[in-house]
């Protein structure tokens, strides 16, 4: 017989230990962890009380109705056990004993019914749970889907409902009204969805209606199944809307486009409905069509990045996109069809006709194409078919047309406090105000807010902060500096910038300098560290610190941020005051984003707060763009391409009054807008006066006079035509090389080696022939070939920031 070492014998028993403990553990499982489990313990239960009962029976000797027996006491604990009521009719004389028995038996049964009893209705209602899960749906036609639960949600139901609410007016007036109805299918409980857009609308409304709540309907399910789709009349559904989740950018766009490949399971003769999905990458927005036709990717992200960028570099035009971009501001685009009583006439003259509205341009019929808006003073006589693109609150107040004995007016309308001859002279001077918009370093300058080279504090560094990079390079002039501060490493962000670089065809951005800072934001050690002398604007972001993080965890974070950069500020207020009177320059303008909807809530009650800066609600602003698409398309698309300059559509800037207005003189609207016409072409859409804190747009009593100043600090948001020198330019323009050329001639990653010990780069290569090939200056090389450097802001370095000369 072979023998085996104790180590050989200690193994096996080793091995052997998990087959006892399953064999231990597996009774104890099946009858106690599965329901079969549950009723046969039941049972056994059962048996045991009948035999204990029919022995505490014969033990008290039993009575002359029922005796000892076998069949008698089988039958009288029996009895006892299933009626708690037999105890009752033993009679009062019976021996103490048996009526103790009896009371035992009763007790005992009547606590096994109960759990009997709990456990049929359990059955009985998992059975109905069951069955109700599986053939339940509901009914409805030509309503508003909603597929999905995130951040943006509630905000996209003030939204819908707000449309509802019009809607439904609207209807109230036809023979037969049809109450609009909201479908919400969300893999959450059904009661939990109910309590959280309760809560929402009584915080934020305690005084409000809520029986508009009623025409909301929930479903709990996946809305990636086909079969959940068809329980919520998907095909049916004159709108489907599939929402952003609380994932990863990317877990976020893949479980829209299954969702996308779900609804495109459905029989084309059923899918009426128009998909609009939401998504973060614009590379996978392109693809939504792909998969369903009907469906139309919003990357509304990317316009709400340029909204918090222009908030922060030009606070009038940031403000008024942000007033445009959603339904709840009283503040909208519409497109409204020419009134027949303008037919023939000229789009400039139609300024005058409608009251409430501010007219931006017109939109031609499909017949004509090349220019698809025209603006201001453009030549254009309106015809049939022809759409007006009209700022007002509804689509009632923007259609209604009031025409007037003299439409067109005179521009000079109103009391002047100035010489005729001076004003003659002046307006000769001024009768053309230049396009000023595309500068000659390519910068789009939108107002006087952005002249010459900024300052720009970029505290927070989220997955998509090149782009914001990239939006801020189009703003502001050349030789604009950066300093980002995030406790990103260094080496992470300039990899994403080198990619993102290169996927755009560029080698380096061009009019921005940037710096990177290391340290925790919340810290006013770190904060003194930047030069705050001369930061012309902060931009406080939303950054993930954590992959389990919320968004009121990171709203929290960016209030501590404003709050403590507001305090370090204040703190050198003296020192940043001298230094801004040496050099012209405004106060830092501190813009913080914010999230979700309860810190939104909270901000509005709380005025304290607000004082540190001014914040944008980005999930709410992102809605709010969904929301316009839903409404109509023909906006959606006119919205994204008056935001976007590259498109060349048109350009909504702030102008200084004093190019307007020479001394002092009455203006109304109309007489404004009149003369903004006759000047450069544009359309005027409101002012921000120098006593009022935000711009007003499209303003009421627009015949009412002003008094205007040329010495004052107002400014006139005006929507300037298209420039033609961006075509001109793109045909010049030399062909660029393709990305996947530029990815390989610049280096993938920054290597720790070319980093100093104290964080200061390495002397650069001595190939610098190479290097100014490609248009970087070998004395400001910084290893990754791009134009940012690299510092660590540490309070325990014990270094200062070194700014770029």
């Amino acid at each position: 017989m072979k023998m085996r070492c104790k180590c050989c014998r200690s193994a096996g028993k080793r091995l052997t230990r998990p087959s006892e403990v399953v064999r231990q553990t597996g009774l104890r499982s099946r009858l106690l962890g599965t329901t079969p489990g549950h009723w046969l313990v039941l049972f056994l239960v059962g048996c045991c009380l009948q035999i204990l009962s029919m022995l505490a029976w014969v033990s008290s000797g039993g009575n002359p109705d029922y005796g000892t027996g076998l069949t008698e006491s089988f039958w009288v604990s029996y009895i006892l056990l299933v009626d708690i009521g037999t105890q009752t009719g033993f009679a009062a004389g019976e021996r103490g004993v048996v009526r103790g028995a009896a009371v035992v038996i009763s007790i005992a049964g009547f606590v096994y019914c109960l759990t009997f009893l709990g456990m049929v209705v359990e059955l009985i209602r998992s059975i109905l749970v069951f069955w109700k899960d599986k053939y339940s749906k509901i009914d409805a036609q030509g309503h508003w889907l909603i597929l999905g639960w995130g951040d943006k949600t509630l905000f996209l139901l003030e939204e819908l409902l707000e449309a509802v609410s019009s809607k439904n007016a609207a209807n109230a007036r036809c023979c037969c009204p049809r109450r609009q109805r909201i479908v919400i299918l969300a893999e959450k409980d059904v009661r939990e969805m109910q309590r959280e857009v309760q809560m929402h609308f009584r915080t934020k409304d305690p005084q409000g209606d809520y029986r508009k709540l009623r025409c909301i309907s929930y479903r709990e399910g996946c809305s990636a199944q086909r079969v959940e789709l068809m329980k919520v009349d998907a095909p049916l559904a004159e709108h489907i809307l599939i929402m952003c989740t609380n994932e990863t950018d990317i877990s976020s766009d893949h479980e829209a486009i299954r969702t996308l490949l779900a609804l495109g399971g459905a029989p084309e003769t059923e899918t009426q409905a128009d998909v609009w999905t939401e998504m973060h990458n614009r590379e996978n927005a392109r693809i939504v069509h792909t998969i369903l036709p009907s469906a139309q990717g919003i990357v509304a992200r990317h316009a709400v990045n340029r909204m918090i960028t222009l908030r922060a570099l030009v606070p009038s035009v940031g403000y008024a996109w942000l007033r445009m971009s959603t339904t709840r501001s009283g503040t909208q685009l519409f497109l409204v069809p020419v009134p027949k009583a303008l037919l023939g006439s000229q789009l400039q003259d139609a300024h005058r006709c409608f009251p409430h509205a501010a007219v931006c341009g017109v939109k031609q019929s499909g017949a004509h194409t090349a220019i698809p808006l025209k603006l201001g003073k453009h030549p254009h006589i309106l015809e049939e078919g022809d759409e007006l693109v009209m700022l007002a609150s509804s689509k009632s107040t923007a259609g209604y047309c009031c025409l007037l004995d003299d439409p067109i007016g005179t521009m000079e309308q109103g009391s002047t406090r100035i010489a005729p001859e001076a004003q003659e002279g002046t307006n000769d001077k001024a009768r053309k105000v230049p396009n000023r918009v595309l500068m000659p370093d390519g910068q789009i300058r939108l107002g006087p807010a952005a002249d010459g080279p900024q300052v720009v504090l970029v505290l927070g560094c989220p997955d998509d902060f090149c782009d914001i990079l990239d939006i801020i390079d189009g703003y502001v002039s050349s030789s604009s500096q950066i300093h980002l501060l995030s406790t990103r490493p260094v080496q992470w962000r300039q990899t994403q910038l080198r990619l993102n670089l290169a996927r755009w065809g560029k080698f380096r951005f061009d009019r921005i300098d940037i710096t990177h800072h290391v340290g925790s934001r919340r810290d006013p050690a770190v904060l003194e560290k930047l030069p705050l002398d001369i930061a012309d604007c902060a931009l406080i972001l939303s950054e993930r610190e954590d992959l389990l993080e919320n968004t009121m965890d990171s709203d929290a974070r960016n209030l501590t941020i404003a709050i403590n950069l507001r305090y370090v500020l204040d703190c050198r207020a003296d020192a940043i005051s001298q230094h801004r009177l040496k050099t012209y320059r405004k106060k830092c303008k501190i813009v913080t984003e914010i999230q979700d909807p309860k810190s939104q809530i909270v901000l509005a009650e709380n005025s304290s707060v607000r004082k540190t800066g001014s914040f944008v609600f980005t999930s709410a602003t992102e809605t709010g763009v969904f929301a316009i698409a839903i409404s109509c398309k023909a906006v959606y698309d006119l919205f994204t391409k008056l935001i976007d300059p590259t498109t060349n559509t048109g350009h909504v800037v702030a102008a200084p009054i004093q190019k307007y207005v020479r001394g002092e003189e009455n203006l109304s609207f109309f007489d404004m807008s009149a003369r903004v016409i006759d000047r450069c072409a544009g359309t005027l859409l409101g002012w921000r006066r120098s006593d009022e804190r935000h711009p007003v747009l499209n303003p009421e009593n627009k015949d009412q006079p002003l008094l205007w100043q040329s010495h004052a600090a107002d400014e006139l948001i005006i929507l300037l035509p298209a420039t033609q020198a961006n075509a001109e330019e793109e045909k010049q323009e030399p062909a660029k090389p393709e990305a996947s050329d530029l990815a390989k001639s610049l280096p993938i990653s920054c290597s720790q080696g070319s980093m100093g010990s104290d964080g200061e780069p390495l002397s650069p290569p001595t190939n610098r022939r190479s290097m100014s090939d490609l248009g970087i200056q070998a004395d400001a090389w910084i290893p990754g070939a791009l134009n940012w450097r690299s510092e660590e802001a540490s309070p325990t370095s014990g270094r200062d920031t070194k700014l770029p000369q």
